[in-house]
């Protein structure tokens, strides 16, 4: 059965979301667990494969944006929710992951704007009739590093 882990991020800063899904890019690459970061557009993608690059300065996760790479790091960004080949899935994209009965853990990172907590419940019932039994961590601060 499938882990399904919802990260409602509550802190307003901008950035809380994004340092947020990085450290948890970071926990996945430290445990060398291969990782499919669903992004929601090619754009999407870059900036956060940019984000990763520089969001500490004493820390690096190894990851890539191609295909002929994902061998060689643990975190691979990507825009398809339905891609397999991943047991465990971050999903920054807003959309169902789907082949959920493949997977071993999706978490799924939520920021506070109401249209994306719509779309979150509505992954919630998808999930559930997929037979997963989702959960939810409340994350009501976001402590970041100072630049």
């Amino acid at each position: 059965m499938s882990a399904v882990i919802f990260h409602l991020i509550d802190d307003t800063d901008p950035q809380a979301y994004w340092f947020y899904a990085a450290e948890l890019c970071a926990a996945a690459a430290a445990e060398e667990r291969m990782t499919y970061v669903v992004c929601a557009n090619h754009e999407h993608a870059e900036r956060f494969d940019e984000y990763l690059w520089g969001y500490k300065a004493d820390a690096f996760v190894p990851h890539t944006a191609d295909p002929e790479d994902v061998e060689h790091a643990p975190l691979f960004l990507g825009v398809d929710p339905a891609a397999g080949g991943f047991a465990s899935v971050i999903n920054l994209s807003g959309a169902p992951i789907l082949r959920v009965a493949e997977r071993e853990q999706i978490d799924e990172v939520v920021d506070n704007l109401p249209a994306n907590r719509d779309a979150a419940r509505a992954r919630w019932r998808d999930y559930k009739e997929a037979g997963a039994k989702p959960q939810h961590r409340q994350i009501t601060h976001v402590e970041m590093d100072a630049p």
